[in-house]
Formats: structure tokens, C-alpha cells, sequence
């Protein structure tokens, strides 16, 4: 009698769907992660610019359409930024940008990543 050593071809196919599954899934998640973390360094970047300078909203929110459009950042809206001013002041001490990302995966079913990052010029 001869004894079966190694996988057979249904463990093969099982471990296989498996890592098709896994890299499926990385494949749609990482360019969302990558756009979160070029969310990330623009609101960074803008923390050092309101910091330094006295800016209204409407100036704010032409520096980050600006900066989006460099960096292909396109999940986030105008209604996903909101700028809130200092006491007793006209100008932006704190940027919040709070957006969704929704990525098809297969069939009727989608990704979401739900994102935040802040700016505050205060600190």
C-alpha cells in the first residue's frame, strides 16, 4: 500500500483561493490607505502654513483644493472639510477632514474605510 505524502489537489485549490482572496483584498486596500496618507501629509503641511499664517477659510480651502489636485486626491468633498476659526478671531486654527472611501470588491459588495486626520495650529 502506497502512503499519501505532501497536499492533495483540493488542499492545493483551498490554499490557493486563499491567497487570491487575501491579495484581492490587499489590491483594493492599499491604494485607499495610500490616498489616506497623502490626506495625511497635506493636512500636516497645512498645519505649518496656518501656524505661520493668518488665513481665512476661503483662503485655507483653495491652498487644500490646490494641494489635492497635486497630490490626486479625489475621495475628499468640500462638505468632508471642516474649518473651524479661533476665539474672538477670523482666521483657521483647526482643519478636520472626515471622508468616506468606498471601493467595489466583488459582486453587490463593497470596502468602506471611514477616515479622519486633523490639523490644529493651537497646540
Amino acid at each position: 500500500m502506497h502512503k499519501q505524502r505532501g497536499m492533495t489537489l483540493l488542499s492545493w485549490l483551498f490554499v490557493l483561493g486563499l491567497i487570491g482572496f487575501f491579495a484581492i483584498v490587499a489590491m483594493r486596500l492599499i491604494p485607499m490607505y495610500q490616498e489616506y496618507y497623502g490626506v495625511m501629509q497635506i493636512t500636516k503641511s497645512m498645519e505649518n502654513e496656518i501656524r505661520q499664517n493668518q488665513l481665512t477659510k476661503q483662503q485655507v480651502m483653495i491652498l487644500l483644493q490646490k494641494r489635492f489636485n497635486t497630490g490626486y486626491i479625489s475621495s475628499v468633498d468640500k462638505d468632508d472639510i471642516e474649518l473651524i476659526r479661533g476665539k474672538n478671531n477670523v482666521h483657521v486654527s483647526r482643519i478636520i477632514i472626515d471622508y468616506e472611501k468606498r471601493v467595489p470588491f466583488m459582486a453587490h459588495i463593497d470596502l468602506v474605510g471611514h477616515f479622519r486626520t486633523e490639523a490644529d495650529a493651537e497646540k
